[in-house]
């Protein structure tokens, strides 16, 4: 990761431990309980026009013989932008905060893509790689792929299930999506392990940069090549001084050159000489720096409760999302031992409280479990910067490294008993033309494409009943919960979400995708593959 990403505090220290839960599943072989092991694979910021939108028979980009019917205005440059075949292995996107989807969506006109676009790389130059930087870039977001550029999505859609009317969970950007994937929620606490201190924060759940723990070094997600107001904004916030978080920047810029490694980077700071007056006042800032606190109810809690087994597999590297409504961000560290945007559940105090956070593995844990038929009931895998599809990461290097999970998979014992949920997070500022329906307060966020694979699932079968991600919570409760929900009012853990989101009658059916009856489809290999 490179260096220009860090601001150092030093003097904290986190210490992770927790075990995996045994299996207590009882199966009756029939209907659902067929499925022994759901496997959540999410990917990262496409829209489903953007990948699906000229499938056969899917609900893809309007068309009039054959051509886009549709032209998006675009303010800054004049005219409008059609809806265009783009081969590009690698795209640029556009912001995906909250306030992005609402101004996409326009009301339901779905017209506002390539202005955000524009708002998005206002500012970036050539010499900001993160930023993407392309004269012509705004017009990207308009862009589609199709079965040649995505054959091994195309494939698993034709011979499993595709659904085209996959709503994101949360109509905002990464975190509240993958807090969504884990609980149904995204809040922000005031009092640790209070539950009922938690309410509704859809854009910022917690209350800066996503701190990073590497041995005895506490790093924030702060920009030392570029604005340091986003670290500075977070020291301040806990009383640490503008001239401290001034000096943590000195620090790692003195010790740390621009094109070195993530890892080279750390060694050099932990290798600084400090100044004993700048080490006691960073250990002194260390204490007040506020960590956040998920004290609401995941369905983690839910699973520890009737011994159903459970990991959550991150692939170690790097994570690239925006808190500040830009398209892209410079890279931050990522690994199971990290709290981040995409591995959110080491912040939950439910997690911590039942030992569980050993279930938080590495991503070559989980090649090994589908390898010796070790699959847990429920797996959920998070993906690194350069394989998550994440604009700009390629699309190809994406699909090998799906490709490489779901082979696994279909090469072991658990293969039989398994049901995959593909999707991605959110729509990363990519044109869709369907409005999303109106949930609750949080809303439903836009399209973004969604597969099941499975020995169960309908071959080749389009599912056009409106879902959202909140289904794949559902469908675990249902197969290992007997139907319990995330519901405060029957938890014994009141919070204060603003409805039980598996309950929503807006939700479809999943198992509508499976026929439990049929005969087990055969493994699907992909040679296009990639394991690591």
């Amino acid at each position: 990761m490179p260096a220009g990403l860090v601001a150092v505090v030093l003097g904290m220290l986190l210490a992770f431990a927790g075990t995996g839960g045994e299996g207590g599943l009882v199966s009756d072989g029939t209907g659902i309980s067929r499925i022994k092991h759901v496997v959540i694979i999410t990917q990262e910021n496409r829209s489903f026009d953007s990948y699906f939108g000229t499938y056969p028979g899917a609900d893809g980009i309007p068309m009039v013989d054959n051509q886009p019917a549709v032209c998006l205005p675009d303010p800054a440059h004049g005219g409008c932008v059609k809806p265009f075949h783009n081969p590009a292995d690698s795209n640029v996107g556009a912001p995906h905060s909250h306030n992005d989807e609402v101004a996409d969506v326009h009301g339901g006109a779905m017209d506002g893509f390539v202005a955000q676009a524009d708002k998005g790389l206002a500012g970036c130059t050539a010499v900001q790689p993160h930023c993407s930087y392309r004269p012509a870039a705004t017009t990207d977001v308009m862009g589609y792929h199709d079965g040649t550029d995505l054959p091994t999505y195309w494939d698993y859609a034709s011979n499993f299930t595709l659904q085209d009317h996959m709503f994101a969970s949360a109509s905002a950007w990464s975190l509240p999506a993958h807090l969504y994937l884990v609980s149904e929620w995204s809040a922000k606490c005031t009092t640790a392990g209070d539950p009922a201190s938690c309410t509704n924060a859809l854009q910022n759940p917690d209350s800066g940069p996503d701190p990073e723990i590497i041995g005895n070094t506490l790093i924030g997600k702060c920009q030392s090549a570029a604005d340091l107001a986003p670290c500075k904004e977070a020291l301040v916030s806990a009383g640490i001084s503008p001239d401290l978080a001034a000096g943590v920047d000195r620090l790692v810029n003195t010790s740390c050159k621009p094109t070195d490694t993530y890892n080279a980077c750390q060694a050099a700071v932990d290798a600084a000489r400090v100044p004993a007056a700048l080490k006691q006042q960073l250990a002194a800032a260390a204490t007040h720096l506020h960590l956040p606190d998920y004290a609401w109810t995941d369905l983690t809690y839910l699973l520890h409760q009737q011994h159903v087994p459970w990991n959550y597999y991150v692939f170690n590297g790097t994570e690239p999302d925006c808190r500040n409504d830009a398209a892209t961000c410079a890279p931050v560290k990522q690994d199971s031992k990290t709290p981040g945007l995409w591995n959110p559940l080491l912040y939950f105090d439910t997690v911590k409280q039942d030992g569980e956070l050993g279930n938080i593995q590495p991503l070559t844990n989980f090649y090994d479990a589908a390898r010796r038929g070790a699959l847990p009931a429920v797996t959920w895998i998070a993906p690194t910067d350069k394989v998550s599809e994440h604009a700009p990461a390629k699309i190809s290097t994406g699909q090998q490294y799906v490709a490489g999970l779901i082979n696994a998979i279909m090469s072991g014992p658990d293969w039989n008993s398994t049901a995959i949920f593909l999707n991605w997070d959110d729509w990363g500022g990519f044109y869709d033309h369907v409005q999303p329906p109106a949930a609750d307060a949080n809303g439903y966020g836009l399209r973004v494409p969604s597969l099941v694979i499975s020995p169960f699932a309908r071959k080749g079968y389009i599912d056009h009943q409106t879902l959202s991600q909140d289904a794949y919570i559902k469908f675990i409760e249902d197969d290992f919960l007997h139907g319990q929900r995330l519901d405060p009012a029957t938890d014994g853990r009141p919070d204060g979400r603003p409805d039980v989101r598996e309950s929503s009658p807006l939700l479809g059916d999943l198992t509508q995708a499976f026929d439990f009856n049929q005969a087990p489809l055969p493994p699907h290999l992909i040679a296009d593959a990639s394991t690591y």
